[in-house]
Order: C-alpha cells, then sequence, then structure tokens
C-alpha cells in the first residue's frame, strides 16, 4: 500500500529515456527515435506518453518590467494513448515525426528540446529531455551568401520573439536574423517560414527579395549581390 501511495507522486514510479536516432535534424525532415520505459516498484497505469518540441523566447510585457523568459511548443505529438507497466519491466516505443518548417532552427542562444511525458496522475509525470539541433540548408546557404559578401549577425541574430499565431506559423515564435555591414545597409528576414523574403535596408530606403525554396537558390542569391539602393 505505502509502495503505490508513494509512487502515485513520484516515488519509485516508472522512469522514461528517449533516444533519438539523429542528434542533428534538418527542418521538414523526419524525427525517430524510441521511448523507453521503466517499470519502478508497483505496477502503474500510464494513459498517455507525449513527445513535444519546444524552444523558448523573451517576452517584455511593456517597457517597465523584467523580459521574462517563455517556453513555446513548437510541436506536440501523442505516440501512445494506455499502457500498463509493471514492476522494473521496460517497455519500447517506437516514434517517428515531421518536424514543422516552422520551428526554429538552432543558432546562437536560440535551443531547441525535444520533451518526452508520461501521463500516470495528476501528481505524477515523469519527464525527459533532450536538447537537439535543428538545421535548414536554405537557411544556411542564405547566411553564407550574406557573409561572403561583408554582412556579420547583429548580438540579437537568430533569438525568438513573440508575435502571433497565423496559419503558416501557428505557434507563438517568430526567428528573425538581423545582419549589417560597413556600409551600414541592414539585412533582415524571418527563418522560420517556408518561404523567405530577404528585407533590405539602407537609410530611409527599403528593398525586399523574395526568396523561393522551390527555386534555384544560387541564382535567387544574385538578387541579393545586385541589390543596390
Amino acid at each position: 500500500m505505502l509502495k503505490k501511495l508513494l509512487s502515485s507522486i513520484g516515488i519509485g514510479s516508472a522512469k522514461v529515456n528517449t533516444v533519438l536516432f539523429q542528434r542533428e535534424i534538418e527542418r521538414g525532415k523526419e524525427v525517430t527515435g524510441e521511448v523507453h520505459i521503466f517499470g519502478g516498484k508497483v505496477v502503474q497505469s500510464i494513459s498517455e506518453v507525449y513527445i513535444h518540441v519546444d524552444t523558448e523566447f523573451q517576452r517584455n510585457d511593456d517597457v517597465m518590467t523584467e523580459i521574462h523568459e517563455m517556453t513555446e511548443p513548437i510541436h506536440e505529438v501523442k505516440i501512445i494513448d494506455r499502457l500498463l507497466i509493471k514492476p522494473n519491466e521496460e517497455k519500447v516505443i517506437p516514434f517517428s515525426f515531421t518536424l514543422p518548417h516552422y520551428t526554429p532552427i538552432t543558432f546562437s542562444d536560440q535551443k531547441i528540446h525535444l520533451h518526452t511525458e508520461l501521463n500516470i496522475n495528476f501528481f505524477n509525470h515523469p519527464v525527459d529531455e533532450h536538447d537537439f539541433i535543428v538545421y535548414d540548408p536554405f537557411i544556411e546557404a542564405i547566411m553564407h551568401h550574406l557573409k561572403k559578401n561583408g554582412f556579420r549577425h547583429t548580438v540579437n541574430s537568430g533569438l525568438c520573439h513573440r508575435k502571433a499565431p497565423t496559419k503558416s506559423n501557428p505557434t507563438h515564435c517568430l526567428q528573425v536574423f538581423e545582419l549589417v555591414n560597413e556600409q551600414d545597409k541592414k539585412i533582415y528576414f524571418v527563418g522560420n517560414e517556408k518561404d523567405i523574403i530577404i528585407n533590405i535596408i539602407q537609410g530611409d530606403q527599403v528593398r525586399q527579395i523574395a526568396m523561393d525554396r522551390k527555386r534555384d537558390i544560387p541564382k535567387q542569391l544574385l538578387g541579393i549581390e545586385r541589390s543596390k539602393l
């Protein structure tokens, strides 16, 4: 009886460990792995097993308050409904899901986490957490070209900002890249959208170049190199 009571609040309860088959994952591609559940000291019923991808962003409530770091869920997958785990038993549950295009890429202090959560009862939610690297060759090609042409990232480049959810990006996370060169020409673009709009600013003049993932990247990048304000 005491073992059941203790396990209900997490003492001697089931544990979880998630194994990712790849530590670096391209945005829009499949994430694969296994969830390993280890039984505790008593039989326990697990009602749900969730995996969710999270990141953080900083939010200002107003100009007079401190900056608060907020956790933002990017994607959630329920991998199983109900299972029974016996004492000292191990269950292995394979999983796979597609990493959404609106997931921020790993850049500077912008980290991406994978959480696995077992829903046992109101007081007991064993959680496992792993960081993994999210990359996007399309974004990397853009930034490589800008670097070759004398642009450098600003301090806050690549960090997420709070925004209202949209159809193309249902999260609150807006990953903005900001770059400048020695002529004070500024470039910014949102990194977690399917299609990228490059904004080129010099003085009070602004020019936009639409980048399309379905078109040849080098040809599109010529538009950045030749743009004159």
